[in-house]
């Protein structure tokens, strides 16, 4: 029913002119067997509307008397929606989005447009989408977070290269079973809901968006108890941070702080793509120069210690200098951090999360997130994915994990007690660099000490 207002401007014009309207409304589904209910009520409510709309079951399209259309269409292949590509459409619509790649509504999104000046007015897309989904990251994070207040029209105004300005608008409208009055007032419906695993109850029937259908965290993660307000931490609790490498894909750093009782803060993050050794060494001590940790005391880089990605010990084209053989590693050492190899231990390190992120008796986790810093923390853990070929490890494959793995070598380095891992290939090296790591944050580093960094001062 979003194109009433569009086929009801083509009519008025049809019935001025007796010419045939131009405009086009497609609702895509992943599969268009899904579409079966839609499709269904459209047989009931378009005959109504217009008594002379056609409908074509081959081609699955509508044709009201004016000429405007309502096609039903599909996008299970990955360049289905390319055959759009130039075409004129005056509305999109897409049945459960999250099913959707992005990059694929995008394309669809720019080929919403008019040659008539009245049917530009009335231009829309719409969606629906349920919580959970391979693709629900881009609706969570464009309506759901990104539509506040929720129920409110959203305007923001946009430049066009010429300097005019242009505004666009978006809303998210919530639905619960508790809107739709037969079946909450029936209550077989929320009853079977109530029987769900808890992660699916919260999906389901309270429409929780942290909850992602075949995430590896889906049944343990909670925003509301493992993510919490900074506060000031005591000057007195150790800091150390897990680093995971990345030269174009975002490089992430995590910091993190552990109380008397064991449990685990992660306090701040540095997201962004590594380029050198040098300049991400550099974004780090520009962190650390921001921090608002505690009102106590300020850390410094020879305070701390960090667990970093092997990998980056391996030397990059874009770390080499002239003549020179460094590394990722060895340029972040150069700006002055002290940094070991991490454990790299999968199943460990899955372990370690699935540990922290457990209930204990008083019915709190032993890992916290500071939610006003560390964004792609919280955004990327909730919705990685089980690996499809073993349901016991994190998808290796998954684009956004750059966060997770920097949690985990940090917590590989404070495991809970009673839970030391070991690396599986029996790694001494790793061992021994972990236990002088410790040793040196015991002791107090001599004014003499250097370190080697492969680059020439």
């Amino acid at each position: 029913m979003a194109c009433v207002a569009q086929l009801a401007l083509c009519h008025a014009k049809w019935l001025a002119t007796k010419r045939k309207q131009r405009g086009r409304y497609i609702i895509f589904r992943k599969n268009v067997k899904n579409l079966a209910d839609i499709i269904q009520r459209a047989e009931e409510l378009y005959p109504v509307i217009d008594p002379g709309a056609k409908w074509n079951v081959m081609e699955k399209r509508w044709t009201f008397t004016s000429g405007y259309k309502v096609d039903f269409a599909h996008l299970d292949g990955p360049n289905d929606h390319l055959g759009y590509h130039g075409q004129e459409l005056t509305g999109v619509g897409i049945d459960q989005a999250e099913e959707i790649a992005n990059e694929v509504r995008l394309f669809l999104v720019m080929q919403v447009r008019s040659k008539d000046a009245d049917m530009r007015k009335l231009l829309f897309v719409r969606y629906t989408a349920n919580p959970g989904g391979p693709h629900a990251e881009w609706v969570k994070r464009d309506f759901i977070q990104g539509c506040r207040p929720h129920n409110t029209v959203i305007k923001s105004t946009v430049k066009l290269r010429n300097g005019t300005p242009r505004e666009v608008t978006k809303a998210f409208v919530p639905a619960t079973l508790y809107d739709n009055k037969y079946l909450a007032s029936d209550g077989t419906y929320e009853a079977n809901m109530m029987a769900l695993p808890e992660h699916l109850r919260r999906m389901y029937l309270e429409g929780d968006w942290d909850v992602v259908i075949g995430a590896y965290f889906a049944n343990l993660w909670s925003r509301d108890l493992h993510v919490i307000p900074s506060f000031s931490i005591p000057g007195h609790w150790p800091i150390k941070f897990g680093l995971d490498w990345g030269t174009t894909a975002p490089a992430c750093t995590l910091w993190g702080t552990r109380d008397n009782d064991g449990n685990v803060y992660i306090i701040d993050e540095l997201w962004r793509p590594g380029i050198t050794g040098r300049t991400y060494g550099a974004a780090m001590l520009k962190r650390l120069e921001l921090q608002k940790w505690s009102v106590e005391r300020k850390w410094t880089a020879k305070d701390m210690y960090g667990l970093i990605d092997r990998q980056a010990m391996a030397a990059t084209a874009a770390d080499v200098g002239s003549g020179g053989s460094a590394t990722p590693a060895a340029g972040i050492q150069w700006c002055g951090w002290r940094i070991f190899p991490a454990n790299k231990d999968r199943a460990a390190g899955n372990e370690q999360v699935l540990e922290r992120l457990l209930k204990k008796p008083n019915g709190k986790p032993s890992l916290f997130i500071f939610g006003d810093r560390c964004p792609n923390l919280i955004r990327t853990l909730p919705v990685l994915m089980s690996d499809p070929r073993n349901p016991e490890d994190v998808d290796p494959d998954a684009p956004d994990d750059h966060a997770f793995d920097a949690l985990k070598y940090l917590l590989l380095d404070w495991p809970v007690q009673g839970t030391r891992p070991k690396d599986k290939q029996g790694d001494q090296d790793v061992e021994r660099w972990l236990a002088m790591a410790a040793r040196r944050k015991e002791l107090s580093e001599s004014p003499g000490d250097t370190i080697t960094t492969g680059y020439g001062d």
